[in-house]
């Protein structure tokens, strides 16, 4: 990490979870920028829940960062070592392809919480072939946004138990191919050629993000939302696909990595974006509905993602939908 200009985690303050118990809930957390954003979660002390779909895979990330954790811990100066407490990391369920099992996720961090500081919607899919999931959206729709969406509205009430609460949104800078205004109702594009359209499919998603965090800045002034593109990361899992096509896989991998020495970010700078929403004790409620790239840089999103028309109708759409599905939302 080598950028002056990006956030430097190690600036934000360290916490004594047995004084100061300061709780994280954040999706995606077993592998790529998530991996990182738990690891320094955790070296400052924060309780951290990481939801995910593979127990299995989870519990591993856990006992590798656990592992990461102790080994930087080993190079403290005494005063550090003193002052830097490690936090805790838990597991719990959560599958964004099904809508059902969200709530269920809320209850079962409900069990074992009273409140929570930071939600950090980061889990997220990107340049699949067309595929519906069984709640009727197409899927990168639904893992990039209406589940993270779902998830932030059951979480409110722990929100607003606590003094400072944040929502974080991982978006990307893909949110910019998306060139005009789609309504939601037509997110699917399930067009010829896959290759294309999937694109179209991941910047609605993804711009829709960012308008997420805007519109429930506008409906809990009260909840920090931001929303954040990580930066292009070529060593993360969202381009297992692309990697692995017969006939393309040789070009896309010569791309990818072009691109990953030329613009590229590792897996630990793309989580700084993260770390900075979510920890930066400089950002406030003025800050709200903001948006910022690459290393915590306070950037502007496209006009599409930022016209209020547009977020007003995008969030009017999905909560709708929602409600059609069976859920239930108590507005203030």
């Amino acid at each position: 990490m080598v950028n002056n200009k990006f956030y430097d985690p190690t600036t934000a303050p360290y916490l004594d979870p047995k004084e100061d118990r300061q709780v994280v809930f954040i999706t995606g957390g077993n592998s790529g920028i998530g991996w990182y954003t738990c690891l320094h979660l955790y070296l400052h002390g924060y309780i951290v829940y990481v939801g995910g779909r593979t127990e299995s895979k989870v519990v591993k990330a856990i006992e590798d960062i656990k592992t990461e954790a102790k080994a930087r811990g080993e190079k403290y100066t005494p005063e550090e070592r003193q002052n830097r407490h490690f936090g805790e990391l838990n597991y719990v369920y959560i599958d964004l392809t099904d809508l059902s099992t969200v709530p269920k996720a809320v209850e079962t961090f409900g069990s074992k919480e009273n409140k929570l500081d930071v939600l950090i919607n980061n889990a997220g899919i990107m340049g699949v072939p067309y595929e519906e999931t069984k709640d009727g959206y197409e899927i990168q729709y639904q893992v990039n946004f209406v589940a993270p969406l779902l998830l932030t509205l059951k979480m409110v009430p722990y929100l607003l138990a606590t003094d400072k609460p944040r929502v974080v949104n991982v978006s990307s800078i893909g949110h910019n191919a998306e060139f005009k205004y789609f309504a939601p109702q037509n997110h699917h594009f399930n067009n010829f050629p896959n290759s294309v359209y999937t694109w179209l499919r991941y910047a609605k998603s993804k711009g829709s993000q960012i308008q997420g965090a805007k519109a429930l800045a506008k409906q809990y002034p009260e909840i920090l939302s931001l929303s954040v593109h990580p930066g292009v990361i070529i060593g993360t899992e969202l381009y297992y696909h692309w990697r692995n096509i017969p006939g393309l896989k040789y070009v896309t991998n010569a791309a990818f990595a072009v691109l990953d020495k030329t613009i590229g970010v590792s897996n630990e700078e793309g989580s700084l974006a993260s770390l900075r929403a979510a920890m930066d004790p400089e950002l406030t409620l003025k800050d709200n509905g903001n948006y910022f790239t690459t290393g915590g840089i306070a950037d502007t999103p496209s006009s599409v993602a930022s016209k209020q028309s547009n977020i007003e109708e995008t969030w009017k759409w999905n909560i709708e939908q929602l409600e059609e599905r069976g859920y239930h939302f108590d507005f203030q």
